[in-house]
């Protein structure tokens, strides 16, 4: 496989630990799709290794990178500033996770949304913030409960881990997901889209 054979040793362990195809298949797309955006920056992607600080970075480079996927969807994020993305898949899902486990205000707007609506109010608020605890660089030792997202124009964010200021841009594409992005750049460039068959060449 030639996708498989062009990514680094570590996307390869993680790729082999994986069970389905499927699965294998988004795990090597996220990191080619990676290695596209250094590409479109001019960053040599060549030689650079992937270790471990706590979330995966990349070796001797100034650039941040957050990469996510969900069913068919890949997602990558690059900024020379911390970043973090998430995409998820709209479907139906149990709303007592947000009753247990969001801040008090958020379920209160996901539970008084219409029904047609609820899901996808529930996404919006998990994709934001995912990408704002990835953005961190704690990801999920962060509970969801101990920071507040406020939907609006700009998105907000009421947290205690650090003194930072941080930037969301949400994406509804109405292609049945929905894609946020969090980063200490206050300049969030729109979403591009590359097909897996590009990818996968």
């Amino acid at each position: 496989m030639l996708a498989y054979d062009s990514v680094s040793s570590h996307r390869r362990d993680k790729v082999d630990r994986l069970v389905f195809l499927k699965d294998k298949k988004l795990s090597l797309g996220v990191e080619l799709l990676l290695r596209l955006a250094l590409e479109d920056i001019g960053e040599d992607y060549t030689g650079i290794d992937f270790v471990k600080n706590g979330k995966p970075v990349l070796k001797d480079s100034h650039i941040c990178f957050n990469l996510s996927h969900s069913e068919d969807k890949v997602m990558c994020s690059i900024s020379d500033l911390d970043v973090g993305c998430d995409v998820e898949r709209i479907q139906p899902i149990d709303l007592d996770i947000a009753r247990r486990y969001f801040f008090g205000s958020e379920y209160e707007t996901i539970a008084s949304a219409d029904d047609e609506n609820r899901y996808e109010m529930f996404y919006r608020f998990w994709t934001l913030k995912e990408s704002f605890m990835k953005a961190t660089g704690l990801g999920f030792e962060l509970p969801l409960d101990s920071f507040k997202i406020s939907l609006g124009d700009p998105v907000e964010v009421e947290q205690t881990v650090d003194d930072r200021e941080y930037y969301f841009r949400e994406f509804d594409l109405e292609d049945g997901y929905r894609y946020a992005c969090c980063s200490l750049n206050d300049e969030i460039e729109p979403i591009r889209f590359v097909r897996l068959d590009r990818i996968f060449r």
